[in-house]
């Protein structure tokens, strides 16, 4: 006795179908990772000196950690790493306040 479902139809669909999901397991997709402020040239080029902690807080953000051994430093880094690349992409400035008023700018950008 010969079952109905095994026909050369339906071996070649379920053929066809495997080799389609074992090729899809081929491809696996990296995410891009970011970390940190999202600091850029253009952000760095609106802080001034002078600036108060708030002022800087609203063009800036404040930095995601706080230095407890340098209360008026405020760094901010940023990392982006290219899921398909591998490339990583790295920022970074640090402020430094003077009685809470901005008084020095480091960045990795160009100025």
């Amino acid at each position: 006795m010969k079952a109905h479902f095994v026909t050369s139809g339906f071996v070649v669909k379920a053929f066809v179908i495997c080799a389609v999901l074992s090729l899809g397991g081929c491809f696996v997709y990296k995410a891009d990772v970011q970390q940190g402020n999202d600091i850029t040239a253009q952000i760095v080029s609106k802080l001034e000196i002078g600036m108060t902690k708030r002022e800087v807080a609203r063009i800036a953000g404040y930095p995601l950690i706080n230095d407890p051994f340098h209360k008026d430093r405020w760094d901010y880094y940023y990392s982006r790493r290219d899921g398909k690349t591998g490339e990583i992409e790295q920022q970074l400035a640090s402020l430094k306040f003077t009685d809470d008023l901005l008084s020095e700018i480091t960045s990795s950008f160009h100025q």
